[in-house]
């Protein structure tokens, strides 16, 4: 009686345990659940083609028109990257055979540029035609459900064409912060009688 007793304790120990095992083992995946807020939205600005040729640089320049005491806007710096496409769209190289890009964190009031000299790039077509592109990564908008501020309100970028003999701008294109939006200045014409 007592092997019997005894038997019967130790069979449901195991049967505990093999059920232990299956538990641990068998358990259900955890998730994480995603943030009330959506992840920052990369805005892209992206510019027309320009050709450059035999003794010029093409500069493109950003600049963060946030000031750095406005209180209406989320606090840290705007990520962007400085990039040259192709016609066909693909990355620029330079003759290492790296991308010609650049990345900063620019805070409020900060401006960069990259520079990108035809003279030191690997030989190719006498007139080389190319698009800048920038890459702007807000900062996070904290807690609240606000939407960070739209990249026209907080990015100003040009494109310019350098002459390298005398460093003069031969010319520039003005990125309108209107026109990112989708905001056409024009009034509608008037209606006909």
């Amino acid at each position: 009686m007592k092997n019997k007793r005894t038997l019967t304790i130790a069979a449901a120990f195991v049967a505990l345990t093999i059920f232990a095992g299956f538990g641990i083992f068998r358990s259900v995946p955890r998730t994480k659940a995603q943030d009330q807020l959506p992840p920052p939205v990369n805005d892209r600005i992206s510019f027309g083609m320009v050709g450059i040729t035999s003794g010029q640089t093409v500069r493109v320049s950003v600049a963060n028109t946030i000031m750095p005491n406005d209180a209406n806007w989320p606090p840290g710096p705007t990520r962007v990257v400085l990039n040259f496409r192709l016609p066909n769209g693909n990355l620029l190289r330079n003759r290492s055979g790296d991308i010609v890009r650049k990345a900063v964190d620019l805070e409020r009031g900060d401006s960069t540029f990259l520079d990108l000299n035809y003279d030191e790039l690997p030989p190719g077509p006498v007139r080389l035609q190319l698009r800048a592109v920038i890459v702007a990564i807000p900062p996070p908008v904290g807690d609240s459900n606000e939407l960070p501020p739209p990249v026209g309100d907080r990015i100003v970028s040009t494109v310019e064409i350098i002459n390298n003999r005398d460093g003069r701008t031969q010319f520039a294109v003005f990125m309108n912060p209107a026109v990112i939006r989708g905001f056409n200045p024009q009034p509608d014409p008037p209606v006909g009688e």
